[in-house]
C-alpha cells in the first residue's frame, strides 16, 4: 500500500498557498477596457462586453474611468471684414471659454508663422472653433459577471459615489476583494446617462493582473489559487503616498539589498497637437539582470505657453485688435481665452473694453494646459510580445490626471522585463501639444 504524498506549500503568484498539481504560472499586470458612446440623452442606456482571453485567468483589483467629451463647436463670427478678423468678431462668451483655429485649416491659415489675411470670407467664417469648458459629467453603472450570473451591486450606482470624479483627481477605486474572471468568460458593463446635453466617449478600465498557464486546468483548481486569507486582502490606504495596498503587503518588511537599485525608465513622445496622430517610443532594458516595474507616472511639458497682443498704442481697444496681432500665431492652434483673473478688466457693460497697453499684452492665456492633455496609450513587452491591455487605454482612465494631483498608478502585480528586451509605448493623440513623458517606476536587478 502506497504512502500518501503530503501536500506541499509552495510560493505562487498569489503568495504561499496550498497547491496541488498546478503548473508554474506567470503573472502580468493587465487592463481590460470597455468603451461607451455618450449621446447626451438622460436615461439612454449603453453597454459593452469584455471578453476574457483564453490564455489565462484575469483578476480585477481596481476600477478607473475617463470621459473624452466633445468640447469643440463651430463658432459663428458676429461680424468681420474680409482679411481682418478682430477680437470683436467673436461672441463674448466664446472669448471667455476659449477659441481656436480649426486644425483642418492650419495649412492655409498659417503662412510663414503668421496668420494669412488673403483668405476668402467663406473660409474665414468656418475656420474658427469654440472650446467649451469640461462639463460636470456623471452616469449610473452596473457590472455583471456573465460567467456566474452575479451582479456586483444591488442597483445601478452613480459614478461619483463609487468611482469619484471624471477629472482624474482621485485614487482608483480599489475593490474590497479581488474578483476572479475565468478564461473565456465575459464581463458585461452597463451605463445609463444622467447628464443632459453632454456628448463624447466614456472609458471604463478594469485594472488587475492576468495569470497565464492555468487555462487548461479544472476551474475548481484554478479558483483555489485565490483562496487566500481574506484579512490579508483588505485594501489599506497609505496617506503618505495616496496609494492603496493590501493588508498583507502593508505588513511585509522591506529588507534592503545591494543587488537591487531603484530605477526609472522613461518613454518620451512629442505630441504634435493633431487628433489621431500616433507617436511611439521603445525603451531598451538593461542587460545586467532585468527590470521590475511597480508603478507608472506621466506628465506633459507644454513648453511654449506664452501669448500676447503686439501693439504700439498707449491704450488698446480690445474689440478692434486684429488676430494678426496675437503672437505667436501658433497659439491660435492651441486655443486662447481671456485670463479669468482679468475678466473684469476685459469687459465694460458687456462689450470689450479699452485697456492700457501693458494690460492688453497679458490679457489672454493659452489653452495648451497639462491638465487638458488627452491620449490613448498601449504598452507592449517586446521581449515576450505580450500587450498589457485589451485595447488602447484612455490616459485619465488608466493613469489619472496629468498635472500630478493624484497618486501614481501602482501596477496590481510587478511587471518583470527580461534583460536585453524592450518596452514599446504607443500613443494616439486626442488633445494637447508638447513633450509627453511616461515613466516606469521600479527597480533594476543587478547581476
Amino acid at each position: 500500500m502506497s504512502t500518501p504524498v503530503p501536500s506541499v506549500r509552495r510560493e505562487t503568484p498569489f503568495g504561499k498557498e496550498q497547491m496541488r498539481d498546478l503548473p508554474w504560472v506567470k503573472v502580468i499586470p493587465y487592463d481590460y477596457v470597455a468603451e461607451f458612446p455618450i449621446n447626451g440623452n438622460v436615461g439612454n442606456v449603453a453597454q459593452d462586453v469584455i471578453n476574457v482571453s483564453a490564455e489565462g485567468v484575469f483578476v480585477a483589483v481596481s476600477i478607473g474611468y475617463g470621459f473624452e467629451e466633445d468640447r469643440i463647436e463651430q463658432v459663428k463670427l458676429v461680424s468681420f471684414n474680409e482679411g481682418n478678423v478682430t477680437l470683436g468678431s467673436f461672441p463674448a462668451d466664446a472669448l471667455i471659454e476659449g477659441i481656436r483655429l480649426n486644425p483642418r485649416y492650419e495649412a492655409v491659415a498659417l503662412s510663414g508663422g503668421a496668420l494669412n489675411t488673403s483668405l476668402s470670407s467663406e473660409i474665414v467664417s468656418n475656420m474658427f472653433q469654440r472650446i467649451k469648458p469640461p462639463s460636470n459629467f456623471g452616469f449610473l453603472m452596473s457590472i455583471v459577471d456573465s460567467a456566474t450570473g452575479r451582479e456586483l451591486q444591488n442597483k445601478p450606482i452613480h459614478s461619483v459615489a463609487t468611482l469619484g470624479g471624471a477629472n482624474g483627481r482621485r485614487p482608483f477605486k480599489a475593490l474590497s476583494q479581488p474578483m476572479v474572471f475565468m478564461p473565456r468568460s465575459t464581463i458585461r458593463i452597463q451605463v445609463e446617462e444622467s447628464t443632459s446635453g453632454v456628448k463624447g466617449r466614456l472609458f471604463i478600465t478594469l485594472q488587475g493582473y492576468k495569470v497565464l498557464g492555468v487555462a487548461g486546468n479544472l476551474e475548481e483548481a484554478v479558483r483555489r489559487l485565490v483562496e487566500m486569507d481574506p484579512l490579508k486582502k483588505i485594501p489599506v490606504y497609505d496617506y503618505s503616498t495616496g496609494n492603496y495596498s493590501t493588508l498583507g503587503a502593508a505588513m511585509e518588511r522591506h529588507v534592503p539589498t545591494t543587488g537591487v537599485v531603484p530605477f526609472d525608465y522613461v518613454a518620451t513622445l512629442e505630441l504634435k497637437g493633431r487628433a489621431g496622430n500616433i507617436e511611439e517610443d521603445e525603451i531598451p532594458i538593461n542587460v545586467d539582470g532585468g527590470y521590475v516595474a511597480l508603478a507608472i507616472g506621466y506628465s506633459l511639458d507644454p513648453r511654449d505657453t506664452r501669448v500676447e497682443i503686439e501693439t504700439s498704442q498707449v491704450t488698446v481697444p480690445l474689440g478692434s485688435v486684429s488676430l494678426t496681432s496675437i503672437k505667436p500665431a501658433e497659439a491660435l492652434l492651441d486655443g486662447i481665452r481671456i485670463d479669468p483673473a482679468k475678466l473684469q478688466l476685459a469687459f465694460q457693460q458687456g462689450v470689450l473694453a479699452t485697456v492700457p497697453d501693458s494690460t492688453a499684452k497679458r490679457m489672454f492665456q493659452r489653452l495648451n494646459l497639462a491638465t487638458d492633455v488627452r491620449f490613448l496609450y498601449s504598452i507592449v513587452d517586446a521581449g515576450t510580445g505580450r500587450e498589457l491591455q485589451s485595447q488602447a487605454v484612455h490616459n485619465i482612465a488608466g493613469l489619472g490626471i496629468a498635472n500630478g494631483d493624484r497618486p501614481f498608478r501602482a501596477l496590481a502585480k510587478p511587471m518583470m522585463f527580461l534583460p536585453r528586451s524592450s518596452v514599446r509605448v504607443q500613443v494616439r493623440e486626442l488633445a494637447g501639444r508638447g513633450r509627453l513623458q511616461i515613466v516606469f517606476q521600479g527597480y533594476k536587478m543587478l547581476g
